[in-house]
C-alpha cells in the first residue's frame, strides 16, 4: 500500500497508521493487539517511503502505552487524531495527550495552520432537529459498545499475561 501511496499524484498530505481495535461483533473481535514494535516499524517505514507526508497515529492509541507512542513519534509520526468526533473507537483524553506532549517536549500545531478551515454544510443539523438520535451506519453499533469491547479486550489480555 505504501508503494501505491508514494506513486500518487498529488502526493498524500497525510497517512493514518491504525492499531487494530478488536471491536466486539466484528470479524476481528478475537484478534490480538498489534505488537508495538510492528507499529513502530510501520511508522518508520511510512516516514521513509513518504518523506513529505504527515504520519498520523490514529485508531488504537488507547491500547498503546505512553512509551510506545513516544517511540512512534521518534520513528517519524508527526500527528495524532484527538477527540472522539468522527471516530468509531475511543481516543485518549485530550488532557492525557497534552501531558504526554509536555513530557516529550512536543508542541501541538494550531488548528488549520496549513490551510483554511473547511466549510461545513449546516444543513446536516436539520435532519436531527426533531430530537432523533443520529443512526450509525452499522446496526447495533455505538461508541459505548467500542469502549466496553476495549475494556473487555484489556481484561482478557491482562488475564492471559497472568497465566
Amino acid at each position: 500500500m505504501l508503494v501505491t501511496l508514494s506513486c500518487l499524484n498529488p502526493y498524500p498530505e497525510s497517512v493514518p497508521i491504525n492499531a487494530l481495535v478488536a471491536v466486539e461483533g466484528t470479524p476481528m473481535q478475537d484478534h490480538e493487539q498489534i505488537p508495538i514494535w510492528d507499529m513502530i516499524r510501520m511508522v518508520a517505514t511510512t516516514r521513509i517511503v513518504l518523506p513529505k507526508t504527515t504520519v498520523r497515529l490514529s485508531a488504537g492509541r488507547t491500547e498503546i502505552s505512553d512509551e510506545g507512542q513516544a517511540l512512534c513519534f521518534m520513528a517519524g509520526a508527526g500527528s495524532i487524531f484527538a477527540g472522539d468526533k468522527l471516530l468509531t473507537t475511543p481516543n485518549p483524553d485530550i488532557n492525557k495527550d497534552m501531558e504526554l506532549f509536555s513530557v516529550l517536549g512536543l508542541t501541538p500545531q494550531k488548528a488549520y495552520k496549513k490551510g483554511n478551515k473547511p466549510v461545513v454544510n449546516e444543513n446536516y443539523k436539520q435532519s436531527y432537529s426533531n430530537g432523533e438520535k443520529q443512526k450509525w451506519s452499522r446496526p447495533k453499533h455505538s461508541i459505548e459498545a467500542n469502549i466496553r469491547a476495549t475494556e473487555n479486550a484489556k481484561e482478557k489480555r491482562r488475564l492471559n499475561q497472568k497465566s
